[in-house]
C-alpha cells in the first residue's frame, strides 16, 4: 500500500487551511469586518474546525505521516496492517502503524504499533505512543511515549515545521521493555476481591444508591470478561488488567469509534487508572518495581 492509497484508505486525503476569523452584520450580509482572531478550515468538506491562536501552525495530514514514518526505521513497518482516521470531520486525526517487529510475553505473543494522535482544531498536541494488542485475545492497550526529554510530544507552532527525524525504534524497544518488565510484576500478584471491585468501579460503579440499568448492564459484561481473562491468563493482576482491557477493546460502547476511544476516549483513561491502581496496590504489597 503507498502512502497516498493509506490516506485514502483513512479518509485523510483531505487538507487543512488556517483562515483568518470575521464578523458580519447580520443586517447587511455584506458587511464584513475583520478580526485578530483565527480558524482552521476542512478545505474538503468547507467545514470550520476551530479557533486557533496566531501563533498556530497546520502539518497536513500527508506530512504528518511522512514525519511517523522518517522516524521509523526502513523496512520495519507495514503500512497494510497499519490504520489511520479522524474524528468529529477531521478536528482530530490518529495513526496506527503496525511495526513488524513482535514481542513475546509467556505463551502469547504482542504486537506492536507506533501511534500518533493530532488536531486540526487546537485542541491537541502532536503525541507519540505505542500500542499493544495480544494475539490470544486481541486485547489492545496503548500508552505514551516515555522518554526524559519528552521530545515526541510537539506543540503546533513553529516548531512543528522543525520535528527531528531521529528514529524511535531504539526507544519504543525501549519502552516496551519496561511494559513488559510491569507485565511480568502484575503476573506475580494475586488481587483480592476488594481489588477486583474497586478495579471494576472505575468503570461501572457498584457503590452508587441506586444503581442506573445500563450501569449494571456495563458492570455484569466487564465482570464477566474479567473472569474469563482471569480463567485463560491467571488470577493475577495481570489477568484482572487483561480482563479490564477485553472488555474495553471488544465490549464497551460508545459514541466514538474504538480507536478514539483507545488513544483519547474513556476506554483510555479507564485503562491507565486500572494499572495505577494495580501498581499502587504492588507497591503497597512491597513488591519492587525496579
Amino acid at each position: 500500500m503507498t502512502k497516498q492509497e493509506f490516506l485514502e484508505y483513512g479518509q485523510l486525503n483531505f487538507t487543512v487551511s488556517k483562515v483568518r476569523m470575521h464578523t458580519y452584520n447580520t443586517l447587511h450580509a455584506d458587511d464584513y469586518a475583520e478580526t485578530p482572531f483565527f480558524a482552521t478550515v476542512n478545505n474538503q468538506t468547507g467545514q470550520a474546525l476551530g479557533p486557533v491562536r496566531k501563533q498556530y501552525t497546520v502539518i497536513q495530514n500527508e506530512d504528518l505521516l511522512n514525519t511517523i514514518l522518517d522516524k521509523l526505521e526502513d523496512s520495519s513497518y507495514n503500512l497494510d496492517e497499519s490504520r489511520c482516521g479522524s474524528f468529529a470531520g477531521g478536528k482530530k486525526i490518529y495513526f496506527f502503524i503496525k511495526l513488524n517487529s513482535y514481542d513475546v510475553f509467556g505463551d502469547d505473543k504482542i504486537d506492536k504499533y507506533l501511534y500518533a494522535l493530532s488536531s486540526h482544531d487546537g485542541s491537541q498536541k502532536l503525541v507519540f505512543g505505542i500500542s499493544t494488542r495480544m494475539h490470544s485475545c486481541a486485547n489492545m492497550f496503548s500508552i505514551l511515549m516515555s522518554n526524559k526529554d519528552n521530545v515526541h510530544v510537539i506543540k503546533h507552532t513553529k516548531q512543528v515545521e522543525q520535528i527531528n527525524t531521529d528514529k524511535i525504534n531504539e526507544m519504543i524497544n525501549r519502552n516496551m521493555s519496561g511494559l513488559k518488565k510491569l507485565y511480568t510484576k502484575l503476573s506475580e500478584a494475586s488481587p483480592s476481591s476488594e481489588l477486583i471491585d474497586k478495579a471494576a468501579d472505575i468503570i461501572a460503579s457498584s457503590k452508587l444508591k441506586k444503581i442506573p440499568r445500563k450501569t449494571a448492564e456495563r458492570r455484569n459484561e466487564l465482570m464477566e470478561c474479567i473472569k474469563i481473562e482471569m480463567d485463560n491468563k491467571g488470577h493475577t493482576h495481570f489477568g484482572l488488567f487483561n480482563g479490564v482491557t477485553n472488555y474495553l477493546t471488544h465490549k464497551y460502547k460508545t459514541n466514538w469509534s474504538a480507536d478514539y476511544e483507545m488513544l483519547a476516549g474513556n476506554s483510555n483513561k479507564y485503562s491507565n487508572k486500572v494499572l495505577n491502581l494495580l501498581v499502587k496496590d504492588l507497591i503497597d504489597k512491597g513488591i519492587s518495581l525496579n
